[in-house]
């Protein structure tokens, strides 16, 4: 079975399950390996994912899993929180991530910079809006979402 005809299996039963759970699907990835494939299912909830979390989830749609049998070989079904070094892609990633601190970066340079720090404050269908704190002011900047090359949470140690 294709990926694509994998991801369109599983994505309502991973959808169904994570609703019952109070969770949100943020991604399914799977990768086909030589004896094993590989499924991983990303969750989200506000307050983060731990690993109860992810055994919840898993416990909850393995058997619902397992009796479709849509695969021909094992596989591992792996459950996951996104990381926060996930890249940033869809308008739910942008609305989990209002009020959290992000690196931008652009494919051409917009006002004279292609890398951004900042507060993401809003988002619409066009433009991603950041607060950027500056030595000597704060600045909102309308950031075209179709310039953006990459786009993650500001990690700080």
């Amino acid at each position: 079975m294709k990926k694509s005809e994998v991801l369109k299996t599983v994505y309502p039963i991973a959808e169904e399950t994570a609703v019952n759970l109070n969770y949100e699907i943020v991604d399914i990835d799977f990768i086909k390996g030589t004896k094993h494939d590989l499924l991983t299912i990303y969750i989200y909830k506000k307050d983060g994912i731990d690993l109860n979390d992810c055994a919840d989830m898993s416990r909850e749609i393995n058997s619902k899993l397992d009796n479709l049998d849509f695969l021909d070989k094992p596989y591992y079904l792996e459950i996951s929180s996104p990381g926060l070094d996930r890249p940033l892609k869809t308008k739910d990633d942008y609305r989990r991530n209002i009020g959290n601190e992000l690196d931008v970066k652009l494919y051409a340079p917009l006002n004279g910079n292609k890398i951004f720090n900042g507060i993401l404050a809003d988002y619409d269908d066009e433009n991603i809006y950041l607060d950027i704190r500056d030595e000597s002011e704060d600045i909102n900047i309308k950031i075209p979402i179709k310039s953006i090359s990459s786009m993650k949470q500001t990690i700080k140690f």
